[in-house]
């Protein structure tokens, strides 16, 4: 691409521009309160001014900005109500799907428990630990083998990536986060399929707690008859 002339207009552009102003949402580059003028971040990035306008209008679906016409888009602050309101929806398909494959017998419990353990590995950064979380919890509810739940969970990640973004930050976080997956497989690996139930609300609960939402939430049980 020649220097200073915007990357030609399409989808490769529109996620490229999703990802980059995304990326710098995460690390701060764009803080909390700060207007995103569309023409001033295409010129930053080398980008048509469309595919930034398409990729604002993503990040505006997500809750991570407010858009003004003419003026441009709104760095939003984390709603914890908001946050605790989308991780309990998030948390109930992810019981959802754990309990329907432990209903269907601990070979297939601990098979998917294996799997999901090869699929873990070190994590020293957010965005490493954000990229482990997301194939976790996905192939989780898939497992499942609801279609309409998995696209459901699909919708719910991408509402809540920004909060498994300010959970993961900070000293040992990452590491933290990683630590909460592998014990969720671990008991899945060994067939004990409550205990896992157990450890995932008890994850969700952390995630909530270091973004700053206090109070628990109770773990779904069935209502007595």
């Amino acid at each position: 691409m020649p220097e200073g002339r915007p990357e030609h207009e399409g989808t490769q552009a529109t996620e490229r521009a999703y990802a980059e102003v995304r990326a710098r949402l995460l690390d701060g580059t764009y803080d909390t309160g700060e207007l995103l003028r569309e023409a001033a971040v295409a010129a930053e990035l080398g980008l048509a001014q469309e595919a930034v306008r398409d990729a604002f209008s993503r990040l505006r679906s997500e809750g991570a900005l407010r858009l003004y016409p003419t003026r441009g888009a709104l760095v939003l602050p984390l709603t914890l109500q908001e946050a605790r309101d989308v991780m309990e929806a998030r948390l109930l398909l992810e019981i959802f799907a754990l309990d329907s494959v432990a209903a269907r017998g601990r070979t297939g419990l601990r098979e998917l428990g294996r799997d999901l353990l090869d699929d873990l590995h070190e994590a020293s950064t957010p965005e490493g630990a954000m990229a482990i979380g997301r194939t976790f919890h996905t192939r989780l509810v898939r497992a499942a083998g609801n279609p309409v739940v998995a696209d459901m969970h699909v919708a719910l990640w991408d509402r809540t990536w920004h909060i498994a973004a300010t959970s993961t930050v900070g000293p040992g976080n990452p590491e933290r986060d990683v630590a909460e997956h592998t014990a969720i497989a671990e008991a899945m690996a060994i067939g004990r399929g409550g205990d896992a139930r157990e450890l995932l609300h008890r994850h969700v609960s952390s995630t909530l707690r270091r973004i700053g939402v206090v109070e628990e939430f109770a773990l779904p049980r069935p209502a007595d008859l």
